[in-house]
């Protein structure tokens, strides 16, 4: 269920932009999800447990998000492990 809105204080950019998929009255829909975000060295993660690491910080463990198991082959291609957004290797 989507967050209510931020408080007016609040900066936009302190917020999950990752899309949650979901069904309303009608049909299936998509939210962004809008909790709060906590920053760190090497990335960030939000309070619902969305997180997300940061291309230098990936790049330097030999990884890279991959949409799809094609897309890990290609990376894989390149010495890189191609990895899920649940952060999963598709291997």
């Amino acid at each position: 269920m989507p967050n209510t809105a931020p408080a007016d204080d609040q900066d936009l950019d302190d917020l999950c932009g990752v899309l949650v998929a979901d069904r309303d009255e009608d049909g299936p829909t998509t939210y962004e999800c809008r909790a709060l975000v906590r920053h760190t060295n090497s990335g960030y993660s939000c309070a619902r447990g969305h997180a997300h690491t940061y291309a230098e910080v990936r790049a330097s463990e030999g990884w890279d998000y991959a949409s799809d198991p094609v897309e890990a082959e290609i990376l894989a291609q390149s010495g890189v492990i191609g990895v899920r957004a649940d952060g999963h290797p598709w291997a």
